[in-house]
């Protein structure tokens, strides 16, 4: 019997990594994208440039992806209740197969803005829908693991672009991307619809059929009836609770604060910048050798999280995470602060930029890039969860935007020890925020944790 118990188990947490990780298969085209400036940015820049431009105009290229994005959080926030998880996710391969093309036959500058623009929108689709719909599909035993594999997907993309972009002109990189959204609409079309979406929405039958093909059939009218439960309890739990309830700015102050954190470090600014940064700091391995193992060390050091985070917890990876974090971007500060404002001889330290910036990626991988994401997924209730989760998209874009002019203006007017200090002491700032506010989700249900989050108060 309990053989029979772990097999029938085994079966349909496969089906729950199927509907998963094809989910997840759109945030790889999201990586994409967003690593796009890296390869190609020297590109557009050199005086063979296919689109000619300045060092500002080729910042505008890279930054008005983050615009796009907070467009698309903000759609998500007001559409998600209405048509559902599934039919954004869909929606959002459409916008970015619509991106990869403009791309492709981009011939202006105006074009190229287009679409980026748009590629960010679908971003803002996906960041904002992709964490409610795993967090309401999987096990909670299992809800942190498979969650976490939203970043390591995004960062195989990021990793996919920079090598293509060094092999593929912009053309053939964006028309050879463009069959991610493709296949990601053949394969996700005929998974589940999140089982709390048809439940809130008065579908019980549908609810029952999808959650019934999620968890084995002893276990799906009781976890049913702790779904409607909490939809029953938060019935009343309108948007502007998240500015009048104590409990809910508590949750929205959690968004801010890891948001802040995650992209105030310069994680953003780092990736958009990556080879150009790596030619400035490093003459003993190529730049395009430097970023497959920059993010290498990120993936590797990803999914290692996501097989401990399920048993050590949220709040631990996250404090250990962004401590290390904090100062090797103070030691990378003072390097390069004595190399280019003192009579120092740093020159026996050659190793220490890339070396601090492994560390970073390495400590930075282990809970800031990962646990942000779906977090925001498990502390809101059902009926502002789709608003709080836009709202942490937006505020990514906004802290994102912020950070990338903020890396790029200062290293061109005052050099490399500028950002790095500063996003030092936002990486600080974030560790209190921590400590003080973050709560922990591990093996909890989604109901389990509101109700512990409401007795907090």
């Amino acid at each position: 019997m309990e053989r029979e118990w772990n097999f029938l188990m085994n079966k349909k947490r496969l089906y729950q990594y199927a509907a998963s990780f094809s989910a997840m298969l759109i945030t790889t085209c999201s990586g994409l994208h967003f690593g796009w400036t890296s390869p190609y940015m020297p590109v557009l820049l050199r005086k063979d440039s296919p689109i000619p431009m300045t060092n500002e105009q080729s910042s505008w290229v890279a930054v008005i992806y983050l615009i796009g994005g907070p467009c698309g959080a903000t759609i998500t926030g007001l559409t998600l209740d209405v048509f559902g998880r599934k039919s954004l996710l869909i929606a959002s391969s459409l916008f970015f197969l619509i991106s990869w093309l403009l791309l492709a036959f981009a011939h202006n500058l105006p074009g190229l803005l287009i679409a980026r623009f748009i590629a960010g929108f679908s971003d803002g689709l996906i960041f904002a829908t992709n964490p409610i719909y795993l967090a309401e599909i999987v096990e909670k035993q299992i809800r942190g693991c498979i969650c976490s594999f939203i970043a390591i997907v995004y960062l195989i993309g990021i990793l996919l672009i920079n090598v293509m972009g060094n092999y593929l002109s912009i053309q053939q990189s964006s028309l050879v991307s463009a069959t991610l959204p493709i296949l990601f609409f053949m394969i996700f079309v005929w998974m589940p619809e999140s089982p709390n979406y048809l439940l809130m929405k008065g579908d019980y039958d549908k609810a029952k059929k999808c959650l019934t093909l999620l968890r084995p059939v002893n276990e799906v009218n009781k976890e049913l009836e702790d779904i409607a439960e909490s939809i029953e309890e938060d019935a009343s739990v309108k948007f502007p609770h998240l500015f009048t309830s104590k409990i809910y700015r508590k949750s929205l102050l959690v968004v801010i604060g890891l948001r802040g954190g995650q992209q105030l470090s310069g994680i953003v600014a780092f990736n958009f910048y990556a080879q150009t940064l790596f030619e400035e700091t490093s003459d003993v391995i190529s730049p395009l050798t430097s970023v497959i193992i920059l993010y290498s060390v990120q993936i590797l050091f990803s999914i290692a999280s996501s097989l401990f985070v399920d048993k050590l917890g949220r709040r631990p990876l996250l404090i250990v995470s962004m401590l290390i974090v904090a100062i090797a971007l103070l030691v990378e500060g003072a390097f390069f602060y004595l190399r280019d404002n003192s009579h120092v001889d740093v020159r026996h330290l050659g190793w220490l930029p890339i070396g601090g910036l492994f560390v970073f990626m390495a400590s930075f991988s282990i809970g800031m890039q990962v646990i942000p994401l779906f977090i925001i997924g498990e502390i809101f209730p059902i009926n502002i969860r789709a608003y709080g989760s836009a709202f942490s998209d937006v505020y990514y874009f906004l802290f994102a935007f912020i950070a990338s002019k903020f890396f790029q203006v200062t290293k061109d007017e005052y050099g490399l020890y500028v950002p790095f200090f500063t996003f030092s002491v936002c990486s600080m700032l974030g560790l209190i925020v921590i400590v003080k506010f973050v709560p922990e989700t591990k093996n909890k249900t989604l109901h389990e944790i509101q109700l512990e989050l409401k007795n907090m108060k």
